[in-house]
């Protein structure tokens, strides 16, 4: 499926492409038509210059069945040229809308609906080179749910497929619209907090713990959803890998925490 994801935007694309061709054909052949039809009316205005070209006089009746021929044919090509526009414009329209959902399913994750492991790495550089340019604070959050292989082998892979789902619907309400939610992997998630210090982070990883515990409370539920987050902050002239190893380190942290207080 992956792979299928990453070939559909470039096939719709290439066919996008194509179309560009069959665009400058058409015009061609409206530029072709429009030549014929200015020569036509010359003709029929000027019969003399007829006679002075092919050196015979020009018989009337003639160069009425002419005319109407000519304007016959002008017709078809009309007819012609505007129904290849219309297929061409809707071909068009409908490969543009494919290519939109294709890019946005290549960037999202299947399951949760944030973005995923693909999209990351383009959004990480795109702010990265925002915050250096900038001289602002970039914070980066991981994100881990308490306990989730014992969650999986006790209640099933459906459930914890909904409580991934869940888990990200909580992140994005938690999170400002310019924060970027991201699935890392399996349980794990990643926020992406532009124009955000240390301390600001830490509020809202508080505002994430009330949101969970209101989830929790919200249902009578067999199980009961944790979770772990670690912060870091990205400093101007290093490497993001370093802030997400920093990230993924507190995370630990608070984990190893956690277990000491239970």
């Amino acid at each position: 499926m992956e792979l299928q994801a990453e070939i559909v935007p470039e096939r719709i694309e290439k066919k996008i492409r194509a179309l560009e061709w069959r665009d400058f054909q058409l015009h061609g052949i409206g530029l072709a038509v429009l030549a014929v039809l200015a020569a036509g009316f010359l003709t029929l205005a000027t019969p003399q210059m007829l006679w002075h070209i092919t050196g015979s006089a020009v018989n009337q009746p003639n160069m009425a069945q002419l005319v109407l021929g000519l304007t016959a044919l002008l017709l078809l090509f009309n007819v012609y040229l505007f129904q290849q526009w219309f297929v061409l414009v809707g071909t068009r329209r409908d490969l543009i809308l494919k290519l939109q959902v294709a890019e946005s399913r290549a960037q999202t994750d299947a399951l949760t609906g944030v973005f995923n492991r693909r999209f990351m790495e383009e959004a990480l550089v795109r702010e990265v080179g925002r915050a250096e340019r900038t001289q602002r604070k970039l914070a980066v959050m991981m994100v881990d749910i308490d306990g989730f292989k014992d969650f999986n082998t006790r209640f099933g892979h459906l459930v914890g497929d909904h409580i991934l789902a869940e888990v990200a619907g909580l992140l994005q309400k938690n999170f400002r619209a310019a924060d970027l939610v991201i699935r890392y992997g399996g349980d794990e998630f990643l926020v992406v907090m532009p124009d955000t210090d240390l301390a600001q982070a830490g509020v809202a990883v508080n505002r994430l713990h009330q949101w969970v515990d209101r989830w929790n409370t919200k249902e009578q539920r067999e199980y009961r959803v944790g979770l772990s987050c670690g912060l870091a902050i990205h400093s101007p002239g290093t490497s993001i890998q370093e802030a997400l190893k920093a990230a993924d380190a507190n995370l630990y942290a608070q984990k190893a925490s956690q277990k000491m207080d239970s």
